[in-house]
């Protein structure tokens, strides 16, 4: 008789879903339930495809049961022919074939049910799968992140097994938004994901938290692995243009580094995370920086900017913006300009350049530019009047510059422009531009000053350049412009460009 191999066919079914067999089944059930048993005031797709689901699974085992009170009660009836002593061969056989029409149609029943059954389980896993996934980038989303950040939250606390998260903002986002349109900004957020998701490997969960906002979890893993991956996650996305209206556009990520801590929670982790994400924001974007439990530390420059830029080398010029003695730990504390990097993240991108250069052969020029008379302005007319004269100072650098360029402020009269792929010509026409627009500015009556200028030394790397010998060259030929009267552009090999008249020093 097949009615003990029915009813534990019946049971396999009813349970198919919380088996130890089917762990993403098992998961995707759960998920179903908690969205059934939420109470929400008007019904989400979620909430409505959960309710739906579940009344089908309650219709099919009602239906199943049934069929088995059914079948139970044929079998009865069938055991009560054969107990009858007055049964012959004949009616002995006719019980027994009956039996086994019985059997076969729950058995048919049962497998109908099956069928059903692991079909709705396709469809509530993948549901649930969609639900736990960004629809663009096809990452992790915000709910699944926040599961799995909690997930690994209690693993410390059970087991002290590491994790490191880490959090991610494209920079200027709005703007290139604003710029190229949202089809464009989409792609750039699918070629983030892309790189992000070759970069962890497996190794982490990827997700997509936010609009330009990407998280990154890493169980197992310890800061200082981590602050490594982070800073390979940040040359991947500089390093992979969008094409945008007609040419190649370069993006860049700020990001910031955080391991749980003993008594954390994961709100505690990912605020550390997000104080060190607003760090590298205020130190020019295109960073990352770590927080060690008390404090944000820009992640790995340091080295390489304390090797090119040992006191020993001071050689007299007394430049302080240019030979800092704690690099590592400096915070900018001047009021960030739009779109200007820090000096921290110049040297930064100045070393790699450099880098760049020696490898590929590809040219780079370096423009420093300072305001002229700028303490001067600030002691006439005021902090406010010299910020003005600094805002409306970058706003004319930025505007003048690609994508790819880098413009960062050194000092409080001092900007730097690096210019990726540019011959000294090249700066020299762009310094000459900047200077003359600045020039013809005529600031706001509220300002106090009525006209600025500046003056600008322009190299371009060598071959055998390191850090410190080509900012010494520039900050010589900035001199230079000094020395002949300001207003004016200096180029390596370069007679000085004057300015057309020397009213523009008044201010």
């Amino acid at each position: 008789m097949r009615l003990a191999g029915a009813m534990a066919t019946l049971i396999d079914i009813l349970f198919l879903l919380i088996s130890a067999a089917g762990g993403s089944l098992a998961m995707g059930l759960v998920w179903l339930l908690r969205v059934a048993a939420r109470t929400e005031p008007v019904e989400s797709d979620e909430s409505r495809f959960a309710r739906e689901t579940l009344a089908k699974l309650q219709d099919l085992a009602r239906r199943v049961a049934a069929e088995v009170d059914h079948h139970a009660e044929c079998v009865e009836e069938i055991t009560a022919q054969l107990t009858n002593d007055d049964n012959d061969e004949a009616a002995v056989i006719a019980a027994v074939s009956q039996l086994v029409d019985a059997n076969h149609r729950m058995q048919w029943q049962l497998d109908t049910a099956e069928q059903r059954l692991e079909a709705q389980a396709v469809q509530i896993e993948s549901h649930a799968a969609e639900a736990r996934t960004d629809s663009l980038t096809k990452l992790a989303n915000r709910r699944a992140f926040d599961d799995e950040l909690s997930r690994c939250a209690a693993q410390f606390r059970d087991n002290a097994t590491p994790t490191t998260l880490i959090l991610l903002d494209v920079d200027h986002f709005k703007r290139f938004n604003d710029t190229y349109g949202h089809q464009t900004g989409d792609d750039a957020l699918r070629t983030v994901a892309r790189e992000l998701r070759q970069v962890v490997d497996g190794a982490g969960l990827v997700a997509r938290y936010g609009g330009e906002e990407f998280g990154v979890i890493l169980p197992e893993c310890e800061a200082t692995e981590a602050s490594h991956l982070c800073e390979k996650m940040r040359q991947a996305i500089e390093a992979t243009p969008v094409r945008a209206a007609q040419r190649e556009v370069r993006i860049t990520a700020s990001a910031g580094v955080a391991q749980i801590a003993p008594g954390e929670c994961e709100k505690d982790v990912f605020a550390r995370a997000d104080k060190s994400l607003y760090a590298s924001k205020k130190a020019g974007r295109n960073c990352g920086h770590l927080h060690d439990g008390r404090v944000s530390r820009l992640i790995h420059f340091q080295e390489a900017v304390a090797a090119a830029l040992q006191p020993t080398v001071r050689r007299g010029l007394g430049d302080e913006w240019m030979y800092a003695t704690d690099l590592a730990n400096e915070t900018f504390h001047r009021e960030p300009l739009a779109n200007v990097s820090s000096r921290p993240a110049f040297f930064d991108e100045l070393i790699k350049r450099l880098s760049q250069c020696k490898t590929s052969s590809t040219p780079l020029t370096l423009i420093l530019i300072q305001v002229d008379d700028y303490d001067r302005i600030f002691c006439e007319h005021g902090s406010d009047s010299a910020a003005v004269v600094l805002r409306i100072m970058s706003q004319f650098i930025t505007a003048s510059l690609r994508d790819m360029d880098n413009v960062s402020r050194l000092s409080d009269d001092t900007f730097s422009v690096l210019l990726p792929g540019a011959v000294l010509d090249d700066g020299l026409a762009i310094a000459q531009r900047l200077r003359q627009a600045v020039e013809r500015c005529r600031l706001p009556r509220k300002a106090g000053v009525k006209l600025f200028t500046l003056s600008a030394g322009v190299v371009q790397a060598t071959e055998g350049d390191d850090l410190r010998q080509i900012l010494e060259r520039a900050r010589a030929l900035l001199n230079e412009a000094a020395n002949q009267g300001r207003n004016c552009v200096v180029g390596e090999n370069v007679t000085a460009v004057q300015a057309a008249t020397a009213a523009g020093r008044s201010g």
